[in-house]
C-alpha cells in the first residue's frame, strides 16, 4: 500500500510541475507549492473593472492555486476568495483564464442579485457583512453575530456559530439549506429548525433529552413582555405550546373562534396573533382583514397554522396580509421560535393615534402632564417633560372623569424642536390595572365615529 501511495504522490507531482511549466507558459508568475500537490500563480488582470454591490471595483491581479489537475481557486484579492472552484480545461492563453474569472464573477453577481430581489419578497433586509460569500441574514438568536448567509434564491449556507457551535458536520453540504418558506418569519424559522436538528443528531440520547428541554427556555424573548393571541380550538388547548410561549416572555391568551377574537380585542391590546386557518363555523384567513380593521388597529401581524400544507391556502394567507403561514403538527418549539423572531424584529407600527388631551400624572410628578396623542398600546405626552424610565402612570379621562392605572416604560424623547409643542415623550402601556384596559380601549374607540365592530358572517 505504502508504494501505491508513493506512486500516487510521484503522478501528482508530475502533473503539477507540467501545469507549472503550461502557466509560465503563458507568462504567469507561478511556482510549485512546499509538497507539490499545487501550483500559485498569480494572473495580471485587465483594466475592465468588476462589478460590485458597492460598484465597479477595478483589480491590478488575481492569485490563485491550482486545485487538480484542471481547476483554480481564486484566493487573492479577497473578494474573488469567494468564487468556487473555476475550470481552466481548454485554456491556452491567460485572457482565457481572465474571461473564465470574470465570467464566474459576473455568474456570482447575478446570483446574489437574484437572492437579494428574493430576500425582498419575503420581507427581508439583509446586513452587509465583510467576507460573507452572499447576503447575510440575522437569524434572532441569543449570539447577535450568528447570520445565516444567501448565495443564491432559495439557497442558504448555515452558520457554524449558534447551535453548531463546536460540532463538527459529516458533509460540507449539511451547511447548505432550502428551505421553503414565503415570509421573512417562515425563512427564519425554518433555518432555526433546521440548525437545531443538525445539532440533535450529534448528541447521545441522555445530551439530546437535556438540550430539548433547554431550547424550551426563554433564550431569545422579546425586548418588553408581548401579550399573544391564540385562535381555534386546537391551539387553545395545546398546553405544552402555552407554557413554551410563556417561558419565552410572552403573556397569553386563547379563544376557540373567531368572534371570541374579536371580543378579546375589545378588552385587551395583543401584539401579535397565532390563528388556526381552519376554525369550526370559519376560515381562519377571514380573520385577517377582520382583526386589522378594529378601530386604533394599523398593522396587526397575524400568523397562520394549517394542519395541512395547500399552496392555495398560503397564497390567500398571503393575498389578506398574514405576516406568515405555517404548516404541520403544532411544534411547541418551533411557534414559539417564530413568535419570538417576530416580536423582537416587528418594526411597522401595530397601533394607531389619535390626537386627544388627556391628563397624566406619576408618582413624584409635580403637575399633570397634557397628551398630544392617544393610542391603544401608548400615548405621547405634550412637552419635554423629566419621565422616569418606567413607572406607574395614572390617566384622568375628562369626559368620563374615570381613572385608569397603568405601568408604562418610555419609549422614546422626541427631539428638541424650535417650539415646545415639537417636544415630547412617547409611554408604552406594559400593563393595565385590572379592568383598566378594557376602558382604555372603549374611550380609545370612541374617538373616532362610532361604528359597528363587524365580523364576516362566516365567522358568527
Amino acid at each position: 500500500m505504502r508504494g501505491f501511495s508513493r506512486v500516487a504522490e510521484a503522478e501528482e507531482l508530475q502533473r503539477q510541475r507540467v501545469l507549472e511549466r503550461r502557466l509560465r507558459a503563458m507568462g504567469l508568475e507561478a511556482g510549485l507549492l512546499p509538497g507539490g500537490r499545487a501550483v500559485v500563480a498569480t494572473l495580471p488582470l485587465g483594466a475592465a473593472p468588476f462589478d460590485t454591490a458597492e460598484g465597479p471595483r477595478a483589480l491590478r491581479a488575481v492569485r490563485f492555486y491550482t486545485v487538480g489537475h484542471d481547476r483554480i481557486k481564486c484566493v487573492a484579492p479577497r473578494a474573488l476568495f469567494q468564487l468556487a472552484p473555476i475550470r481552466i480545461v481548454g485554456c491556452e492563453q491567460a485572457e482565457e483564464i481572465e474571461a473564465r474569472i470574470r465570467a464566474a464573477w459576473d455568474a456570482r453577481m447575478r446570483s446574489l442579485r437574484d437572492a437579494g430581489r428574493w430576500l425582498a419578497s419575503l420581507g427581508i433586509e439583509p446586513e452587509a457583512r465583510p467576507g460573507t460569500p452572499g447576503l447575510s441574514i440575522p437569524l434572532g438568536l441569543d449570539d447577535a453575530g450568528v447570520h445565516a448567509c444567501v448565495v443564491e434564491p432559495g439557497r442558504v449556507i448555515l452558520p457554524s456559530r449558534g447551535p453548531l457551535s463546536g460540532q463538527a458536520l459529516s458533509e460540507p453540504g449539511e451547511r447548505i439549506f432550502e428551505p421553503l418558506a414565503n415570509s421573512g418569519t417562515e425563512l427564519a424559522i425554518a433555518v432555526t429548525v433546521r440548525l437545531e436538528a443538525l445539532a440533535r443528531r450529534r448528541r447521545d440520547t441522555s445530551a439530546r433529552r437535556s438540550t430539548e428541554v433547554a431550547c424550551d427556555l426563554p433564550a431569545p424573548r422579546p425586548a418588553q413582555p408581548t401579550p399573544l393571541l391564540l385562535v381555534g380550538p386546537r391551539l387553545a388547548a395545546a398546553r405544552a405550546l402555552h407554557e413554551s410561549l410563556r417561558l419565552r416572555g410572552f403573556r397569553v391568551h386563547a379563544v376557540t373562534s373567531a368572534s371570541g377574537s374579536v371580543d378579546a380585542f375589545r378588552a385587551q391590546s395583543f401584539g401579535l396573533v397565532l390563528a388556526d386557518t381552519r376554525l369550526d363555523r370559519g376560515d381562519g384567513i377571514e380573520l385577517v382583514p377582520a382583526l386589522r380593521s378594529l378601530p386604533g388597529i394599523v398593522d396587526l401581524p397575524v400568523v397562520l397554522l394549517d394542519e395541512r400544507p395547500s399552496d392555495a391556502r398560503r397564497a390567500a394567507a398571503k393575498s389578506a396580509g398574514a405576516c406568515g403561514y405555517l404548516a404541520g403538527a403544532i411544534d411547541p418549539s418551533r411557534l414559539a421560535t417564530a413568535l419570538v423572531q417576530l416580536a423582537t424584529e416587528r418594526k411597522r407600527r401595530r397601533f394607531g393615534r389619535f390626537a386627544c388631551a388627556v391628563s397624566v400624572s406619576w408618582p413624584d410628578c409635580d403637575k399633570p402632564v397634557a397628551t398630544a396623542e392617544i393610542g391603544r398600546g401608548g400615548c405621547l405626552l405634550r412637552g419635554a417633560v423629566p419621565t422616569p424610565p418606567r413607572a406607574r402612570y395614572a390617566l384622568h379621562l375628562p369626559e368620563t372623569r374615570l381613572t385608569l392605572r397603568v405601568e408604562a416604560e418610555m419609549a422614546y424623547r422626541l427631539r428638541e424642536g424650535p417650539d415646545w409643542s415639537a417636544d415630547g415623550v412617547g409611554l408604552r402601556f406594559v400593563t393595565f390595572e385590572p379592568g383598566a384596559e378594557s376602558e382604555w380601549i372603549d374611550y380609545v374607540t370612541r374617538l373616532r365615529e362610532p361604528e359597528k365592530l363587524d365580523v364576516p358572517a362566516s365567522m358568527e
